[in-house]
């Protein structure tokens, strides 16, 4: 397990020990999941223990029969670090305070009483080798006589039950209101010490840290272990956590409870997080109104005033509304729906949102230091008088323009230190100019075990097996700076998954600046066709999130390799260095809209040169792809489930609808108990009903089973003649592998839609699994002639194919 003993010595060791002396070891239960790349911590206390050596040799080690040797590099650095965790850990029960009984209960071994002479051993001679090679100064805790063998171990890890009772004793001392103002706590402990008795060298070391990171600004300090260990202890006992709705995919929502620091977590039903909120929220939630305020990019944040024109009600009080008020309605569960509605309901207007205080706020950092620098994605600045604030940048001044209460950087790229001043106080941050490429040993890769990929059933399957070239021949454009600054957000967001809420945030900030672009839902689309993320829900929670897909190679023969998964700038500049040594050259082949990713081949004049190249790219080839089918049947027994929606086919959405009887259309059905994603029942009179687990998935088979052209192909590109229908992402991938030419959203007929350029050889392929109707000389039907008739504009038909009424005004409506 040498990668993971150097992953420790890196994260715990020489990261820290880059800012100055380590006094403390911090071990976060986060850590482990991200090391071992799994969700579920105790999987990762498993994988952790089974990466120690044998118990015998633990013993050795922890008595001295085993030390280490003079000179030697360390190999006990991970055995440390379990010592440190174990004594942190959430798993660790709060009764629990002696060490051997906790070292007993983690390896199923009895070290009661057991002689611990070789820790210090360990620590000490961790100590010389820091400083010996890496120039790190390792400050080792004194020696306690009383437990003078365990001594330096239970004082450097941090936050112990020791740490954890002085910070609840700091917390009787601290207003309730004050108990997340950083300077309070600073100051505080600063001028009262001997009220929290002795503590250990890791508290005062990881408060020094707190404390300079709180100078520093821009909430830095937030992400210190101090402040993490704080608010778990004030989270104990006070309600402060926030209730937010994300508007997600198909018309429904998300709920996330968001605690002040840290990320959001999602939950099921509100219910989940009223004991965490506080007391007039938790009685919004009993009584199953809950008014919600507008944070912008379909993110609502409940409250607990009244005046609000969007809702989150219970079904109950939902059945009680009139129906004349509503305007729109989207559930979230069997239990609870989003209502907007005309005016407000309550009494007053709605009351000003606060100030925000002055600094830095957003942005997407990377690294452990640097925001990304490339607005509308840059951090944003806010103070109480937002056109009192100026910003400079590399020592320029920079144009600010403002949103909402905010101040942004206007539309351009940056990078150095970005320094904001307003009223006599100023705020730096380092902004570069794109993401890092992401190391494979941090991207958290796809697991069926633990993810259920959106494409379902086609997951993994392409049309055909063909790997010749069909390059796509229509003109190509390079993308828009928006896309490419989305792309830079998105790939450094997306290596240890990403929620698609979180997602479709980052895609709608790109945006923002724009009058006319496509749906925020196409651009994220555009991305998971193009093969650099997989749209995912978690197989044990009602959850959905995206996960970064790997970089690989496509051969198309001895001299022609295609590029597949993400391309942000940073792989594309070290791709075409290694394409340079190895002999050969990248190409750029630019999509057929702004709004589609590029895709790149490696020319090579030889077979050994494509070697060579893949070799110096570290590029593993793309798997090969399994024949795919146009639908799988299941056909289950809804037994226990009940509708929660039903699909408006003109609009691709699902609409509220509780209790219905499935009749005639699509359904999204959810189990009221348990917590279990949605399904989507497909219900067409003379066909046996079917189940799916993806909704885009479903929405396909259903027009599949409706009958008609599902498709249309006309100048060199298939699109949707239905609402919201999408290709499987994998049959997207093979597509744009074989023509060269990735899909996306494009303006080119007048209206937005989502096209899929392709040759006649894809095409083929394509409608032997969903019908395609191609361009002919005369309209597709002589009901879209009709439809597209100017003279026709005012008249509707009824298509008996879709079984809807369809008019002009409809088809050329506003894109």
């Amino acid at each position: 397990m040498a990668s993971f003993e150097e992953e420790c010595i890196e994260r715990y060791f020489l990261a820290p020990g880059n800012a100055g002396p380590i006094g403390s070891v911090y071990v976060a239960d986060e850590d482990l999941l991200e090391i071992f790349g799994l969700a579920e911590l105790e999987q990762a206390r498993k994988q952790f223990i089974r990466s120690l050596p044998h118990v015998s040799i633990l013993k050795s080690r922890f008595s001295g029969l085993t030390s280490p040797l003079p000179g030697r590099n360390p190999d006990y650095v991970r055995i440390l670090v379990f010592l440190c965790w174990i004594q942190t850990t959430k798993l660790r029960q709060r009764g629990d305070r002696d060490f051997r009984q906790l070292l007993s209960k983690q390896l199923s071994e009895d070290f009661t009483g057991f002689k611990m002479n070789g820790l210090d051993m360990m620590w000490e001679h961790l100590q010389q080798f820091l400083q010996r090679v890496h120039g790190i100064e390792l400050v080792l805790p004194g020696i306690i006589p009383s437990i003078s063998r365990i001594g330096r171990t239970l004082q450097i890890a941090f936050p112990t039950w020791r740490d954890k009772a002085a910070l609840r004793k700091l917390r009787q001392y601290i207003a309730p209101d004050h108990l997340l103002d950083p300077l309070m706590i600073a100051n505080r402990i600063s001028t009262s010490r001997y009220l929290l008795g002795d503590t250990m060298q890791s508290f005062e070391y990881n408060f020094e840290r707190f404390d300079s990171a709180r100078k520093r600004g821009h909430r830095e300090h937030e992400a210190t272990p101090f402040w993490q260990a704080w608010y778990g202890v004030v989270a104990e006992q006070a309600s402060i956590e926030e209730l937010e709705v994300v508007e997600s995919d198909f018309g429904g929502y998300e709920l996330f409870r968001v605690p002040p620091v840290g990320e959001r977590v999602s939950i099921s039903t509100p219910e989940e997080a009223a004991k965490l909120v506080p007391k007039p929220l938790a009685r919004l939630i009993s009584s199953g109104m809950i008014f919600l305020e507008s944070l912008g990019y379909g993110r609502y944040r409940a409250q607990a005033k009244t005046p609000s024109n969007v809702i989150l009600m219970h079904v109950s009080r939902f059945s009680q509304c009139d129906r004349a008020t509503i305007r729109s309605s989207a559930s979230v569960n069997a239990s609870w729906v989003v209502v907007s509605v005309r005016g407000y309901l309550g009494e007053g207007a709605p009351a000003s949102p606060a100030k925000r205080e002055f600094g830095w706020h957003d942005g997407i950092r990377v690294g452990s230091s640097a925001y990304l620098g490339r607005s509308p994605l840059s951090p944003s600045i806010a103070g109480p008088v937002p056109e009192a604030i100026k910003v400079e940048v590399g020592g320029r001044s920079v144009d600010l323009l403002r949103v909402g209460d905010d101040m942004v950087l206007s539309p351009g790229v940056y990078s150095g230190t970005a320094i904001a001043t307003s009223l006599g106080k100023s705020q730096e941050i380092l902004i570069v100019a794109r993401a890092n490429e992401i190391g494979e040993t941090r991207r958290l890769a796809f697991d069926l075990a633990r993810d259920i990929p959106e494409d379902d059933f086609h997951y993994g399957t392409a049309p055909s097996g063909g790997t010749e070239l069909e390059i796509w021949g229509g003109d190509r454009v390079p993308p828009c700076g928006e896309l490419v600054t989305i792309g830079e957000g998105l790939y450094e967001r997306t290596a240890r998954g990403l929620p698609l809420s979180e997602a479709v945030d980052i895609v709608r900030r790109g945006i923002s600046l724009l009058d006319i672009h496509p749906s925020e839902w196409d651009i994220l689309r555009s991305f998971a066709d193009a093969g650099w993320i997989e749209p995912t829900f978690l197989r044990h929670f009602p959850a959905r999130r995206l996960l970064q897909r790997e970089l690989s190679a496509h051969s198309v023969d001895e001299t022609t390799i295609v590029i597949c998964g993400p391309t942000p700038l940073a792989v594309i500049d070290r791709l075409s260095v290694a394409a340079l040594a190895a002999g050969g050259a990248i190409e750029t082949f630019n999509g057929a809209s702004p709004w589609s990713l590029p895709r790149y081949v490696f020319r090579a004049p030889t077979g050994n040169v494509c070697r060579e190249f893949l070799r110096r790219a570290e590029l593993v080839e793309m798997p090969k792809c399994s024949p795919a089918v146009p639908d799988r049947a299941d056909h289950g027994d809804p037994h226990g489930f009940r509708v929660v929606g039903k699909l408006i086919r003109e609009k691709g959405f699902f609409a509220a609808a509780f209790d219905k009887e499935m009749t005639d259309g699509l359904y999204r059905i959810e189990r009221p108990e348990g917590r279990m994603h949605f399904y989507y029942r497909s219900v067409v009179p003379g066909k046996l009903d079917q189940n799916y687990v993806s909704p885009s998935v479903a929405l396909l088979s259903h027009h599949l089973r409706l009958g008609g052209d599902v498709f249309e192909f006309r100048d060199g590109a298939v699109f949707a003649c239905a609402a919201r229908v999408k290709l499987p992402s994998t049959w997207a991938r093979w597509a744009s592998n074989l023509s060269v030419c990735n899909p996306g959203p494009s303006r080119a007929s007048g209206s937005w839609r989502y096209e899929y350029p392709a040759g006649t050889a894809a095409v083929a392929a394509i409608s032997k699994l969903v019908p395609v109707a191609k361009q002919t000389g005369l309209a597709p039907s002589w009901r879209e002639g009709f439809v597209r008739s100017a003279s026709n504009r005012d008249r509707k038909i009824y298509d008996n194919r879709l079984r809807q009424i369809r008019s002009a005004a409809r088809m050329h409506g506003k894109s």
